[in-house]
């Protein structure tokens, strides 16, 4: 069975248990703590992986990691992973685990890269347009990128909306050297 499917199974049983207790809303501020967590150390994610280290000594690092900045029932998931042996594939349950709240919640990520900074107003124009056009709710990152010359590209979930002026002259230049535009 693959990691996607395992991280999967775990991640639904996890948003299960969120949403019989009512607590998807805390439940999903760990599981970001979490994946942040092990995001920013290789060693923590090296070490959960090892074979050769035991269930105490990962229990002791969780325990002191997590302990007392999550929930009682996120950690005592995490706990649950663990002693399933599947630490291994912790940060992928977490992140698995984001993913369906996402989709539950009808949440869409989007990255808007701008060849200037775009100022509150514009932002906020631009996150209404993004969600009328997906029809979901949008979590936005915004970017700064001086080599798109200007203009923006736009990238909501697996679709990417390029409007950049380089993307513009690279579609001339391939117009010109294919000679479809006259050149006089």
């Amino acid at each position: 069975m693959s990691n996607f499917t395992v991280a999967t199974r775990y991640a639904e049983s996890l948003m299960q248990m969120a949403e019989e207790k009512n607590l998807l809303e805390q439940i999903s501020k760990d599981m970001e703590f979490v994946l942040g967590t092990f995001k920013g150390s290789r060693e923590l994610r090296n070490f959960m992986k090892s074979p050769v280290i035991d269930y105490g000594k990962k229990n002791a690092v969780l325990e002191e990691i997590f302990k007392t900045n999550i929930s009682e029932d996120t950690f005592k998931f995490i706990v649950f992973v663990l002693k399933k042996k599947r630490e291994d594939i912790l940060a992928e349950i977490t992140e698995r685990f984001l993913q369906l709240r996402d989709e539950k919640l009808r949440i869409i990520n989007a990255s808007v890269i701008s060849a200037i900074e775009l100022n509150d107003e514009q932002k906020a124009s631009m996150k209404r347009e993004l969600e009328a056009y997906s029809d979901k709710k949008v979590r936005i990152n915004f970017k700064l990128d001086k080599s798109i010359i200007g203009g923006f590209v736009i990238r909501l979930g697996d679709t990417v909306l390029d409007a950049s002026l380089k993307h513009q002259l690279e579609l001339l230049k391939e117009k010109f050297i294919s000679g479809a535009v006259p050149l006089n």
